[in-house]
This record gives C-alpha cells, structure tokens and sequence, in this order.
C-alpha cells in the first residue's frame, strides 16, 4: 500500500524535474499552490507535473490512475489545489 508520504515525496521529485528542466524554483512544500491565481505553474507546466506524477505512482504501486479526469473537475474542492490536496486525492484513488 501507498502511504501518503511516499506521494508527497514523488509530488516533490516531479517538481525537483519540472523545476530543474526550466530553471524555475516552485517549492518542494505541501502548502505550495498548484492552481489558480497563486500558482507558480502554467496550464502547461501543470499538465507535465500531472502526468510525471500519474507516471511515477503507476511505477511504484503498479496500477493506473488517471489523476486529472471528469471526477477531479467535477468535485466541490479541486484536488490541484496545492500539494497536499492532491496527495490526499491520489491516496483516496489507490485505495479505491
């Protein structure tokens, strides 16, 4: 099973890349902001973190799941909030 920290910590490494591909410094916190206003990412930059992050998790758990799909839009808090609310979002799908 997947804990909650071992997705943090993937989260993180994408954005170490996402960071280091681009020469830009988004923080490695769980408060940091992934949409909206307050992001530091493009639609673009967030779209790659989506699919590195829906990449390594497959690679670690061994099973799929789409991260930005008609569910995750559809839901009252939006799960690209920041960090931590996608982690808390990707652990309620691997346990599903």
């Amino acid at each position: 099973m997947v804990t909650k920290n071992e997705i943090i910590e993937i989260i993180f490494q994408c954005i170490e890349d996402i960071n280091n591909e681009n020469g830009i410094d988004i923080a490695k916190d769980i408060n940091t902001k992934l949409f909206g206003s307050d992001s530091e990412l493009d639609s673009i930059l967030l779209v790659n973190l989506i699919v590195a992050v829906e990449e390594n998790i497959e690679e670690l758990s061994g099973k799929y799941i789409p991260v930005a799909d008609e569910r995750a839009f559809s839901l009252d808090d939006s799960p690209f909030k920041s960090i931590d609310t996608l982690a808390d979002y990707i652990k309620i799908l691997l346990d599903e």
